[in-house]
């Protein structure tokens, strides 16, 4: 009986360990690893670069862009700011994400910086932190769907912005995509990023720069499908970014966006992020930035 038990335990670490080795060599667990602390919640750590299932590749510079170096030219340089929309994650590859798609349609040199889930806050922090990226640049564009007007959003759990590469990677995998032991419900003491007000945040923020920001207003799913959803979620925060410096482009303005180009609820496919890009374009150039 104990030659069985043995016999079994070697052949589920042999099992166990094979796994291990696979999941590794297919580039399972080789994403990007984060930063967190209670001033920005959580952003990209720098300098790194690699490529999830070695075949998506992505990487951030010095100053946390999903850039290569931040180097400015004689070409105008634009700051493409937001959250997963910009960022792309591991589903796309970097050049069919939407800063590179940007870089493609325009003149410019497009810098992006992004997480996902960051709310509007979140980013001001981060632009406050990067006065010397703010005085390089010759535009700002935000990318704000309904939600990016909340509080900033915290670091909660290293599934969904992972800190370290993991242990054991089938553990974390299993955890991620099949059943979760470790649910991403409480925010650690100590990295919680206090409330505060959005709107006194940007007013304050665009006192500080010469710079009128163009204002992306990006629909999910469901709120481009619905005009009264679509309403019901932006209009009173329209309004009060109405108030301030920028310009303000609605995605739904333009006749070339679609339904089709949604590869979830809410993130755009590749060839959405072409199509984003080149709306995007056109807003900068007829905007008085």
């Amino acid at each position: 009986m104990k030659k069985q038990y043995l016999l079994i335990l070697t052949l589920a670490t042999l099992v166990l360990g094979g796994g291990e080795l696979l999941v590794r060599s297919l580039g399972m667990i080789d994403f990007p690893l984060y930063n967190a602390n209670a001033l920005i919640g959580y952003i990209p750590a720098a300098n790194q670069k690699g490529s999830f299932l070695n075949s998506h590749d992505w990487q951030f510079n010095e100053k946390h862009m999903g850039t290569g170096a931040f180097v400015t030219s004689a070409k105008p340089d634009i700051l493409l700011v937001g959250d997963s929309i910009v960022l792309g994650g591991n589903p796309l590859t970097q050049a069919d994400r939407l800063g590179p798609q940007l870089q493609q349609v325009t003149s410019n040199s497009i810098w992006t910086i992004s997480a996902g889930s960051w709310a509007l806050r979140n980013e001001l922090a981060y632009l406050r932190s990067n006065q010397d990226v703010v005085k390089q640049v010759d535009a700002i564009v935000f990318v704000f769907n309904s939600g990016d007007f909340d509080e900033a959003s915290s670091w909660k759990c290293e599934i969904t912005h992972p800190r370290n590469k993991p242990t054991i990677a089938l553990w974390y995998l299993f955890n991620k995509y099949v059943y979760s032991f470790e649910p991403c419900n409480n925010i650690p003491d100590g990295l919680k990023v206090p409330p505060g007000n959005v709107w006194l945040e940007l007013a304050d923020f665009l006192k500080t720069t010469q710079i009128k920001p163009l204002y992306i207003i990006y629909p999910d799913n469901a709120e481009f499908l619905n005009a009264e959803l679509r309403n019901q979620h932006f209009a009173p925060n329209l309004s009060k970014l109405a108030a301030l410096p920028g310009d303000i482009f609605l995605v739904t303005d333009d006749k070339h966006w679609s339904a089709n180009y949604y590869r979830d609820g809410i993130h755009p496919t590749a060839e959405g992020n072409a199509v984003l890009a080149k709306i995007i374009s056109d807003a900068l150039k007829s905007s008085t930035h």
